[in-house]
């Protein structure tokens, strides 16, 4: 185990690195979800929405998802409440941004325009 390693270990919890990086990768999403939304709804230009990146971003959901669960196993074997609830929040609000990504896609589908 490297220095850095060790220094992160004792700063957080077991399992609260998990849940921290899942937190972290949900801001991201949120960033680009709220971008897109608003090229949706507000300024109409589909062009600009992040359709190319589409696989990646939800990979990188799904990704995020298995870490918020794995913090929040971590979290559930340790008898602290707050970071149980910590952990479980991230994983319900990784959740829901996988969900509203994907039904912006689906809503968007028919403004794509699709080249074969």
């Amino acid at each position: 185990m490297r220095w850095r390693d060790r220094i992160v270990v004792f700063f957080f919890p077991p399992g609260m690195m998990l849940t921290m990086t899942a937190l972290l990768l949900f801001f991201i999403h949120l960033a680009v979800f709220a971008n897109d939304v608003h090229n949706f709804c507000i300024t109409y230009h589909y062009d600009h929405m992040s359709f190319q990146y589409t696989t990646v971003l939800m990979f990188s959901q799904v990704i995020s998802i298995c870490w918020a669960a794995m913090g929040s196993l971590y979290a559930e074997m340790t008898g602290d409440k707050f970071l149980r609830c910590f952990a479980l929040t991230t994983l319900m609000l990784n959740e829901a941004m996988f969900f509203n990504r994907l039904s912006l896609e689906f809503l968007a589908i028919q403004y794509r325009e699709e080249s074969h």
